[in-house]
């Protein structure tokens, strides 16, 4: 799915948020977030809440093979959950991901091979049981099973036949579908058909995640499920170029190049338009060929760059590079600055440091940014930083019922570790459609709390809580297993948090370096003090 960043006229931009250097888990983000269940690629399965240690990205594309016809976007997990012989939903580990925003589905990585198609049908079986037992609302299997025949149909080129579905029983309704499928795939593999491998089952788990409607609930391929296992073990790093973009009327602009990455050594800037990857012209329809990039190869990224007349081309390699979690700086000798790129599993601490250091510099207020931030892990420890431990922060609701989530003391260090950073100062959030999960759960909280004002664009509408299960061909299925409702009841999942301020910004301010939504955050900053 495409973002929209600004007005609908032409000042908006559709917010991809394409991490080619795996800033965000869907695009080549390989962060890890621990928590107690949670080990690296085990065969365990751990639990991280999208309000206590969670990841909450919002995914924005996967690796699936391209379709010569029209094809759908595709549809963000946790610990392995490796998959055995039978087809039963495998445990799972909790998280807060990102939905998919855009998957254009590149060309496929291997060539067409025999299909395989009881491998094949048993990723779809189990991220259908995965989405049945665990889906926080009740499943639509009919709708689920229908969009699945409807990708076969699109992917082997031969009509499926038509299905009456159950609306009741589960079970039949998987064997109507796997029926079908034989017979499709049959008429299919007769006319020379051949996909590859694993890569068929994946494009029909993606159509189902896509049919559920939920931000949260998508498919993962194997690089997005492994960046999704370092997120959850706390590893700020990434292996990637080191940019997000955004598009507008078919074009692909940096909206952020991450400090130290390779695109900011090789001289990449926010506001470049990127022409094209190597020899091949960026479009909206092929911006995610540069996911097939490995670690340590160069490739030419040509660019248009306001004030310059001809193209330029500059040379990065991919490669591993930390990833901050906050930036920093001072205002005006006196607003303190703190961007928080990720919420890694140390955002509270980072986060905590940076107030501590900005205060001794004269800091008298703060300007919190989490745009662009599609979410990550202990957003309650952060929201810990401005309020007491154990206050009441929202709840998660699923099936069974709901379960509170409380502020959290953890996770700092020094001076304020289990209180909040004191003193208490004006604040201004500043927020935009990028800003997805964690980061929405944090507007929230400075609503409920009232810690200050809110200023940009409605955000992603992406507040919940996932479990991704290993499909076992090192993809997985991430499903929503609960949302998010805010402790004054605001349900926000589906729809977004809306300012107390808007304001846009376009692509022309992001490529002449202005920031509107920055200069009413100061601007607002700078009359409540003035009044003091």
């Amino acid at each position: 799915m495409t973002r929209q960043i600004g007005k609908k006229s032409g000042l908006a931009m559709s917010l991809a948020l394409i991490i080619f250097s795996l800033l965000l888990s869907a695009c080549g983000y390989t962060p890890q977030n621990a928590t107690a269940t949670s080990q690296a690629r085990s065969n365990e399965a751990a639990t991280i809440s999208a309000v206590q240690t969670s990841v909450a990205y919002r995914n924005t594309s996967t690796t699936l093979p391209s379709l010569s016809r029209t094809t759908p976007p595709s549809a963000n997990t946790t610990p392995p959950t490796t998959s055995s012989n039978s087809s039963t939903t495998a445990p799972a580990a909790n998280a807060t991901p990102t939905p998919i925003v855009g998957s254009t589905l590149p060309t496929p990585s291997a060539p067409g091979e025999k299909i395989d198609k009881e491998a094949e049908l048993k990723l779809v079986k189990i991220a259908y049981d995965a989405i049945l037992k665990n889906l926080f609302k009740e499943p639509d299997t009919t709708g689920l099973l229908k969009a699945a025949l409807d990708e076969l149909s699109r992917t082997s080129g031969v009509t499926a036949p038509t299905v009456n579905f159950s609306q009741k029983d589960n079970e039949a309704n998987w064997v109507f579908f796997r029926d079908a499928y034989n017979k499709t795939l049959d008429a299919a593999i007769a006319k020379g058909f051949k996909y590859p491998k694993n890569q068929l089952g994946r494009r029909i788990v993606d159509a189902m995640a896509q049919s559920v409607s939920d931000e949260h609930t998508y498919f993962l391929d194997p690089d997005s499920y492994d960046n999704r296992l370092r997120v959850l073990q706390g590893e700020n790093s990434s292996v990637g170029f080191g940019i997000a973009t955004t598009t507008q009327d078919n074009k692909i602009y940096i909206v952020r190049v991450v400090p130290g990455s390779p695109a900011e050594k090789a001289g990449l800037r926010e506001g470049d338009q990127l022409v094209r990857y190597d020899e091949t012209t960026l479009t909206d329809a092929n911006r995610q060929i540069t996911r097939s990039a490995k670690e340590n190869e160069t490739h030419n990224f040509t660019i248009a760059r306001p004030g310059l007349n001809d193209l330029q081309t500059i040379t990065v390699t991919k490669k591993r590079y930390n990833v901050p979690t906050v930036e920093t700086r001072l205002i005006n000798g006196h607003i303190g600055y703190i961007a928080i790129r990720e919420f890694f599993a140390d955002v509270a601490d980072k986060t905590n440091k940076a107030m501590t250091d900005l205060a001794k510099q004269g800091a008298d207020s703060w300007i919190i940014d989490v745009r662009n931030n599609p979410g990550g892990v202990n957003v309650e420890q952060l929201t810990g930083r401005f309020v007491k431990a154990g206050e009441v922060m929202g709840y998660n609701l699923d099936r069974k019922g709901r379960e509170t989530v409380k502020v959290s003391g953890d996770g700092v260090s020094g001076e304020f570790r289990g209180k909040p950073f004191n003193p208490r100062l004006p604040l201004v959030l500043l927020i935009n459609d990028g800003s997805g999960s964690s980061s929405e759960i944090f507007a929230l909280a400075v609503r409920d709390f009232n810690l200050g004002s809110i200023i940009g664009e409605k955000t992603a509408g992406a507040l919940g809580h996932t479990a991704a299960f290993a499909l076992g061909d090192g993809s997985a299925i991430s499903v929503t297993v609960d949302e998010y409702e805010s402790k004054s009841g605001a349900r926000a999942n589906g729809t977004g948090v809306s300012p107390d301020v808007q304001v846009s910004r376009s692509i022309n301010d992001l490529i002449n370096g202005r920031d509107p939504q920055m200069d009413v955050a100061v601007n607002q900053l700078e009359k409540t003090l003035a009044k003091k």
